[in-house]
């Protein structure tokens, strides 16, 4: 019930953004929510996926001025240099890893609060969605790669005003983090670009019948470029396309569905979308993760971590959709709809489902240091490890 609630207080926080979005109310709100995204993810103590292998690794690192020092130990390391440095830095100033969850969080949902409005008026709107669409995975599982996508994701507003140099160097500090980062680089020159409605829907729809009929082409090629790219990338590919965990087709599912629901709605509003402010870019991010879901249906892990860079686009579009409605019941209806369609993404963490069984109950690392007892991390960490591999089955 707990991320239920937090949910709840975020929409009705988004309903004011809604009523009441000049400056300062604006401001005032997303700041709240911010500070509660923050709180969640930062202070979760054996809460949470891949804890405890965030856990091991950051008892691996030498210590800052060792890697300053010795900078080529950065290149023998399990993790790229940017996150390397920040676990070091933490370990030297005498942190945990709970000082990095909270460290790691604070940036990310900074940067995403920061960039929200620079692209929407209903910024905590951005907010409810990243919570309900992206938020459980990259901040409490991927928290590498959500500093990586909260910063391209930064980057984003120095494409329309052409400033090359801030965004680049946005998505080279992200590279650091995560290596995928890197396709943002050549996206510089093609986001915002304007097409007709019906070639996006001709190529996703494409995609579509393609992951229905099931007709393998992918993991061939993905298996071929990955031993192009030398012995450690050729084996992380196996993995991900040979375990029985990973390898798995993405089938017909809910998601399938509102995805394609999503896409239609948009697609009927694009013209007054392409009048705002980086409306064609958030657009054409969010067709690039739809694009990844259906034709990488063979590769369902690599597609889902792929996607998250592209579908961030998606916390600002929806708030976007809001704005071109000219009444305010159409907004407050549309804010229903995306209530619901967020909802429906992490109903398992807010449902209590046994595949989340490493979310409930939320355990807070303030409160447990305050009242120590036996924490149950890692019995439901297995848990929901077991629940997650018998649903791949």
């Amino acid at each position: 019930m707990f991320y239920l609630i937090c949910f709840g207080i975020l929409f009705l926080l988004a309903l004011l953004n809604v009523q009441m979005h000049d400056r300062l109310s604006s401001q005032l709100l997303s700041g709240l929510s911010a500070i509660l995204l923050i709180c969640i993810a930062g202070l979760r103590y054996e809460t949470g996926g891949d804890w405890d292998t965030y856990a091991k690794l950051f008892a691996t690192f030498p210590s800052f001025s060792r890697l300053i020092g010795h900078p080529v130990e950065l290149f023998h390391l399990q993790v790229e240099e940017g996150f390397a440095l920040l676990n070091a830095f933490i370990k030297s100033l005498g942190g945990t890893v709970q000082h990095l969850f909270f460290v790691v969080t604070t940036i990310n949902i900074t940067l995403i609060a920061c960039a929200l409005p620079k692209f929407t008026k209903y910024p905590v709107v951005g907010l409810l969605c990243y919570y309900g669409l992206l938020y459980f995975q990259l901040e409490m599982i991927y928290i590498r790669q959500a500093t990586a996508v909260a910063l391209c994701f930064f980057a984003l507003q120095y494409i329309r005003p052409r400033r090359i140099v801030p965004y680049l160097l946005f998505i080279l500090l992200a590279c650091t983090f995560h290596r995928v980062a890197a396709l943002m680089i050549p996206l510089y020159f093609f986001l915002d670009r304007r097409l007709p409605e019906w070639l996006y829907l001709s190529i996703i729809g494409f995609g579509a019948i393609l992951m229905l009929a099931g007709i393998p082409w992918i993991q061939t090629i993905f298996l071929t470029v990955a031993g192009w790219l030398g012995e450690n990338y050729a084996a992380k590919a196996e993995i991900y396309a040979e375990n029985a965990m990973f390898a798995v087709n993405r089938g017909l599912s809910i998601g399938f569905i509102l995805n394609l629901a999503i896409l239609i709605v948009v697609m009927f509003f694009k013209r007054k979308i392409d009048e705002l402010p980086n409306g064609t870019i958030m657009l054409n991010m969010f067709a690039l993760s739809l694009v990844l879901y259906y034709y990488c249906f063979e590769l369902v892990e690599v597609s889902n971590r792929t996607r998250m860079f592209f579908l961030i686009g998606i916390i600002a579009l929806l708030p976007m959709v809001l704005e071109v409605l000219p009444l305010f019941l159409e907004r407050l209806a549309g804010m229903l709809v995306i209530m619901l369609y967020c909802f429906s993404f992490s109903r398992g963490i807010f449902l209590e489902a046994p595949q989340a069984a490493a979310y409930n109950p939320y355990q807070n690392y303030i409160e447990y240091k305050i009242h120590p007892r036996p924490s149950t991390g890692k019995q439901r960490l297995e848990q929901s490890k077991k629940a997650f591999r018998n649903e791949r089955k």
